[in-house]
């Protein structure tokens, strides 16, 4: 038996002398995520020990701040008066941490606000890897060293050039200096990566250390891994860009998630599949999840089985639909839909719209009204034009709004954005699986012979065909005409709103959505839809139109 290779730090993950970390402190109204709101947000940017940017404003809470948390802070209501929107901060705090590991004191509480914001605000969140200097001072610092394990105790103790003071920018640059003293100490306990640090305070599981080996020969690659029995059946599949560091995170004290702990006493093999790109890692990965249904993933198992809400020909109404089909006959749908609670709701939001509160749409089938028929006009919103239901949705919360029922008002306009978001989709899905080929080409974020290249994507009827990467001074042109007679099968498989594959779809809608792209080759035509249509900022302005009037 040959001997087993020792694998380096750099094996296992990010050395932490290039990580690059942002440490974050908040202030807030008070400590409920949910129903309090952040005042002031303070960031400092470290690499290599080097603080190398730094980030500070306060924000309008939109609510008066209490007495006590200004008493603490010194931050009052005129101090917040004039500052930006919640929004308008956490979008430029995204972009001032870019790919950085977040690293917080106390970071569920810090983190739990962020999330809880972008959530309010509509903006995606990036699940950034997290550090909690509190977790790993606990680790570092023992009770006969410290009284206690708060920011101002660390921070007098490790001789902090700043003092915390309760305000954002201060505390974080105590944390950086606690940080880099948790560093130093951690170092000769062999925490060398980012990963390291951020499982410190925990241990690895001995079935964790007795299966790592599994790891040692998966290739640093882009690509699919997966986990499997003794009878090679499929317990877990995985997508990373850098399989090798990815699958070595499952033997290492910072894999906690409790499905992929319960499955690896099972597993006693990994198999890869090494691809050209993330994208086809990412679709072959939904494609073995769908056929062979692992039981430790819980997502996509059943791509086939989607959920929209259909307005059918005829004297049919509005209901839930599993299969999508074409909409030749004068139906429609939108979707897919996260939940089954969402029809009843969306059934009465277009209805209400249409046929006036409290209507029903078996007993308006008959009636002609301004604008059409009411199916026509129920038709019009979901698939072309949703204004007419954005005005009926701008009117209630406005009336909502002037007699103070905000909550009221809020709950009408997250199901607005249910409807538009379902709308949205599907128009998208629509328009791309009418296209029997599409060959797109965009600057390429892998490494290329030669230096930066090409990557290009080929897509049947919303499936993906193919993939390559092309060196910039290639002929792209040339590569993509390959492109265009590979998958030539994936044609047979085309559905109405890529029925049965409209996961791997979104992906692909992802990747043409990307900066730099252009289209090379199309047969058919093809065209994203208007997103403006469909979009929470239309909303906005229909509602700015509005004026206080009765209440709904």
């Amino acid at each position: 038996m040959s001997a087993r290779r020792q694998l380096s730090f750099d094996d296992l993950g990010t050395p932490l002398v290039e990580a690059t970390l942002v440490v974050v402190d908040l202030e807030t109204t008070g400590t409920d995520p949910t129903a309090d709101a952040i005042t002031e947000i303070g960031a400092v940017k470290i690499r290599g020990g080097e603080v190398i940017g730094e980030f500070r404003t306060f924000v309008d809470p939109e609510r008066p701040i209490p007495a006590y948390i200004a008493s603490l802070t010194g931050i009052t209501d005129a101090t917040v008066a004039g500052a930006p929107s919640a929004a308008t901060v956490l979008a430029m705090f995204l972009d001032f941490v870019g790919g950085a590991a977040l690293v917080a004191h106390n970071a569920r509480f810090d983190i739990s606000f962020l999330r809880a914001q972008a959530a309010r605000c509509e903006i995606g969140w990036p699940n950034p890897q997290v550090l909690d200097t509190l977790a790993l001072a606990r680790t570092v610092f023992r009770r006969d060293e410290v009284r206690d394990h708060k920011l101002s105790t660390l921070a007098a103790h490790v001789g902090a050039s700043v003092a915390p003071d309760h305000r954002a920018l201060s505390d974080a640059r105590a944390t950086v200096d606690v940080l880099h003293t948790i560093i130093e100490r951690l170092g000769p306990r062999g925490a060398a990566t980012l990963e390291d640090l951020s499982s410190a305070h925990r241990r690895a599981t001995p079935v964790q250390l007795r299966k790592k080996h599994l790891a040692e020969s998966v290739p640093s690659v882009p690509g699919v891994y997966r986990f499997l029995d003794a009878h090679e059946q499929v317990l877990y599949v995985g997508t990373s860009r850098n399989l090798r560091n990815r699958v070595r995170t499952y033997f290492t004290a910072a894999e906690t998630r409790r499905k992929v702990l319960d499955m690896l006493p099972r597993a006693e093999s990994i198999r890869v599949i090494e691809c050209a790109t993330p994208t086809e890692a990412a679709v072959r990965e939904l494609r073995i999840i769908a056929a062979e249904k692992p039981p430790a993933n819980r997502h996509g198992l059943t791509p086939q089985k989607a959920l929209w809400l259909r307005l059918g020909s005829g004297t049919e109404g509005l209901r839930a639909a599993r299969i999508a089909r074409a909409e030749d006959d004068g139906s429609a749908q939108i979707g897919p839909l996260a939940s089954r609670h969402d029809v009843e709701a969306l059934r009465g939001l277009l209805t209400d719209a249409v046929l006036g509160r409290g209507a029903s749409f078996e007993r308006g089938t008959a009636r002609t009204l301004p604008g059409g028929s009411h199916r026509d006009r129920i038709r019009r919103a979901m698939l072309t034009d949703p204004r007419e239901v954005l005005d009926h949705v701008a009117t209630r919360m406005r009336a909502h709004t002037a007699a103070g029922r905000y909550e009221d008002a809020e709950n009408l306009r997250r199901l607005t954005g249910t409807f538009l978001d379902a709308a949205r989709r599907a128009a998208r899905l629509r328009a791309i699986s009418a296209v029997p080929l599409l060959v797109a080409a965009r600057p390429s974020t892998e490494a290329v012979i030669g230096g930066r290249g090409w990557e290009l994507l080929a897509v049947r009827h919303g499936r993906f065909a193919g993939t390559a990467l092309v060196p910039a001074r290639a002929d792209p042109l040339a590569v993509a005409r390959s492109l265009a007679v590979t998958g030539t099968g994936e044609a047979e498989l085309a559905a109405p709103m890529c029925q049965g594959h409209h996961q791997e779809t979104e992906i692909l809608l992802t990747w043409l959505d990307s900066d730099g792209m252009r289209t090379v080759l199309v047969e058919g035509e093809w065209s994203q839809p208007a997103r403006a249509r469909f979009d929470l900022a239309h909303l906005a302005e229909r509602f700015a139109l509005t004026s206080p009037g009765p209440g709904a």
